[in-house]
C-alpha cells in the first residue's frame, strides 16, 4: 500500500502484459483498458494525495480515538462511508457531473455490491484480528499484501507479470516472513500470539486485494468504466447498510450510548472531519488504482505499513525482535526494486 513521492513514476503498465488467453473469470471483471495514456503528472500527483492523506486520516483517527475515547472501530467505519455517500453525491450533483450520462447497469451494480461485501469483510476480520494481536503485528503480516493481490489478480484476470515483478515480491515476501519470525518469537514467551488472529489478518489482506482487483476493473474495464466519485457512491452506499448491522451486533452502538468519556459535541466535529478526508482518501485511492494498477497500490501501501509499525512501537511499546527490524528493511528493499523495476532501469 522504495517510497513514491510524487517524482518516482508507480507505472506498473510498465510491468504487467496482456495475456493472448483471458482466464474464464474475466468475464466477471470485464476486459480491462491500458491507462498508459495518462499523464505522468496526474499519476504523481494522486500518488502524493494518497501519501498524504493517509497520514492525515492517520493522525485524526489517533486523536478519535486516543483523546476523544472514541474508541469503536465500526462506528468511525459507518461515519466515513456515510460522508463519502454524501460528499460524492453531493459533487456529482454539482461541481464534478458523471463521466457517463446514464446510470449503470444492473450487472454493474452487481458487481459493486460484490465490491462492498468485499471491503466490508476485510473491515470485519481486520477489527476482529486486533483482538488477538498486536498492531504492530498485524500490518507486518498486512505487508505481503503486494504479492497476494499480484497472485490474485493472475487468477482473477487476464494480466500477466514481468519476471522482475515476480523478482521484488521475494524479498517483499522475504520480509514479512522475518517480521512473522521475529514476531512469533517474541510472543511466545508471554502466550499472546493468536493463530486465530493471524488467520484473520490473512484473510482480511486477501479481501483487501480482490477488492483493489475488483475496483481497478470496474474503474477501467470496457463493460463497467465507472468513474471514482460514481463507483465511491455506489459503494459507499451499499457498505453503509452493512458496517451499520455489524456495529450493532458487536455492540458498538449501545456501548457508545452509555460511553460517559465521550464528550458528543466535540467529537462529532472531529469524526466528521475524519469522515470528509476519508472521502478525500478514497477518491484518491480509486485513482492510484485506476492510473496504475491493484498491485501497485499495494506496493505504495508497504511505505505506510512500515511507518505504522514504527509508530505502534512508540505507542504501545511491544516487543520488537531484530528479525523483524531486518524483515521491515528487507520489505522495504523489495518495494524498491519493483518500483526500479517499473522504471524500466
Amino acid at each position: 500500500m522504495a517510497g513514491p513521492t510524487g517524482t518516482a513514476r508507480p507505472a506498473a503498465d510498465d510491468v504487467e502484459e496482456e495475456h493472448e488467453a483471458a482466464p474464464l473469470l474475466r468475464t466477471q471483471l470485464g476486459k480491462q483498458t491500458s491507462t498508459s495514456s495518462v499523464p505522468f503528472a496526474n499519476k504523481a500527483l494522486a500518488v502524493a494525495s494518497w501519501f498524504a492523506l493517509n497520514i492525515a486520516i492517520a493522525s485524526v483517527n489517533k486523536w478519535v480515538i486516543s483523546v476523544e475515547h472514541f474508541e469503536y472501530p465500526a462506528l468511525l467505519t459507518v461515519v466515513h462511508m456515510a460522508c463519502s455517500y454524501a460528499l460524492s453525491t453531493l459533487c456529482l450533483a454539482t461541481c464534478l457531473p458523471p463521466s457517463k450520462p446514464t446510470a449503470p447497469s444492473a450487472e454493474t451494480l452487481r458487481k459493486v455490491r460484490t465490491l462492498s461485501l468485499t471491503f466490508c469483510g476485510s473491515v470485519f476480520c481486520g477489527n476482529l484480528a486486533l483482538k488477538y494481536v498486536w498492531v504492530s503485528f498485524q500490518q507486518m503480516v498486512t505487508a505481503a499484501s503486494p504479492l497476494m493481490t499480484l497472485l490474485l489478480a493472475k487468477l482473477l484476470t487476464d494480466k500477466a507479470f514481468s519476471r522482475l515483478a515476480h523478482v521484488s515480491m521475494l524479498p517483499m515476501c522475504g520480509g514479512v516472513m522475518l517480521c512473522v519470525l521475529g514476531e512469533l518469537r517474541a510472543l511466545s514467551a508471554d502466550r499472546s500470539f493468536s493463530w486465530l488472529g493471524l488467520g484473520l489478518i490473512v484473510a482480511s489482506t486477501a479481501l483487501r486485494g480482490v477488492k483493489s482487483i475488483m475496483q481497478g476493473a470496474l474503474l477501467t474495464s470496457d463493460d463497467d468504466r465507472l468513474d471514482a466519485l460514481t463507483l465511491l457512491r455506489h459503494m459507499s452506499r451499499y457498505s453503509v447498510g452493512l458496517l451499520a448491522l455489524y456495529a450493532l451486533v458487536t455492540g458498538e452502538a449501545h456501548a457508545l450510548a452509555a460511553d460517559a468519556r465521550v464528550q458528543r459535541a466535540r467529537v462529532a466535529a472531529t469524526v466528521l472531519a475524519s469522515g470528509a478526508i476519508a472521502f478525500l482518501l478514497n477518491v484518491c485511492n480509486f485513482l492510484v488504482t485506476k492510473y496504475t494498477s491493484a498491485v501497485t497500490l499495494q506496493v505504495l501501501g508497504n511505505v505506510k505499513v512500515v511507518i505504522s509499525i514504527g509508530v505502534s512501537l512508540l505507542i504501545f511499546r511491544n516487543p520488537l525482535s531484530p528479525w523483524s527490524a531486518l524483515g521491515c528493511a528487507t520489505t522495504l528493499g523489495g518495494v524498491w526494486l519493483y518500483e526500479q523495476g517499473s522504471r524500466g532501469s
